[in-house]
């Protein structure tokens, strides 16, 4: 970082107040709002359908990013230095570059869970069996920790000019950015095809009144929950938006200069885990009236 010791000061201090006032609150109502869902899907009768069981280990995935990432990330932002070890500030960020693979292996696994059931509804139970889930969701995790530690992998260097402290090879993080790249772009093309393959069969069951009205309604309803899915999504890419055109920026701006939109950037990735549940409890019908039924209880004891 560049300039004269008052601008340096003047710049923690903002950094400080910034990462304070934004990232505490953020922090607590990732945990809050994730807390209440995974309580809420424990309420809930049908908790182990592969939709809730998936839904509840997403939920987890943000839970673990509101209690590790974000105040580790604080206290390397806040400090710059590690809280492990001496000057390896780059081993904060191993659980935040772990968390979001294992968000988007969630929601392609959700996706996949709400094509099956209607493309082939009768097939739904067979395809997705909770041992399978479980075992897709164990493979999920072991992507990830291996992504995250493909970075790490050589012999690390700081890379000059960024604020935050950040210790890399620069060969396996240019690997890194290219699985990156690869697993994303495969995942977007996964889930138009899906998603494009649901609405035109759900459309077909609604409009030519094909299969039987009890199994129009599970169709439409069903359909309701793969919206609701295509809406997580949907947050998931505004969130990761900012980071994604990092690499971008870089190419135009030193990275000196993207001061704050590092900070902004981080704050979009961790916003992410924060809205799922506000999506969770206004789009589907059963986490909303478990929370009106557990409000209820609450002011009855009151």
């Amino acid at each position: 970082m560049t300039g004269s010791n008052n601008a340096t000061t003047d710049e923690m201090r903002d950094n400080l107040i910034f990462v304070l006032s934004v990232y505490t609150p953020l922090a607590l109502f990732i945990i809050a709002g994730n807390a209440l869902v995974l309580f809420l899907i424990r309420q809930t009768k049908s908790y182990d359908k592969p939709q809730y069981v998936l839904l509840r280990s997403l939920a987890f995935v943000d839970l673990l990013t509101g209690i590790i990432a974000v105040p580790m990330h604080m206290w390397t932002a806040i400090l710059q230095k590690s809280l492990f070890v001496r000057n390896y500030c780059h081993l904060q960020y191993i659980p935040s570059v772990i968390f979001v693979p294992v968000s988007f292996f969630h929601l392609l696994l959700i996706t996949v869970d709400r094509y099956i059931s209607i493309v082939s509804p009768l097939q739904h139970r067979q395809f997705m069996q909770l041992r399978k889930i479980y075992s897709a969701i164990a493979i999920s995790w072991i992507i990830s920790c291996f992504y995250g530690m493909v970075a790490y992998f050589g012999k690390l260097k700081k890379i000059e000019g960024i604020f935050f402290c950040y210790q890399v090879d620069q060969r396996a993080h240019t690997a890194q950015r290219y699985i990156a790249l690869c697993l994303v772009s495969i995942g977007t093309i996964l889930f138009i095809v899906m998603y494009s393959r649901i609405v035109v069969v759900a459309r077909k069951y609604e409009k030519k009144k094909v299969g039987t009205v009890s199994t129009r309604n599970l169709i439409r309803k069903r359909y309701k929950a793969a919206k609701t899915s295509a809406l997580i999504i949907v947050a998931f890419a505004i969130a990761f938006l900012p980071y994604a055109l990092k690499p971008v920026l870089y190419l135009i701006y030193q990275p000196s200069y993207l001061y704050w939109y590092d900070l902004i950037e981080d704050v979009f990735v961790y916003l992410n885990s924060a809205v799922n549940p506000f999506i969770y409890v206004c789009r589907l019908q059963q986490f909303s009236y478990a929370l009106r039924r557990l409000l209820n209880n609450c002011s009855i004891r009151a």
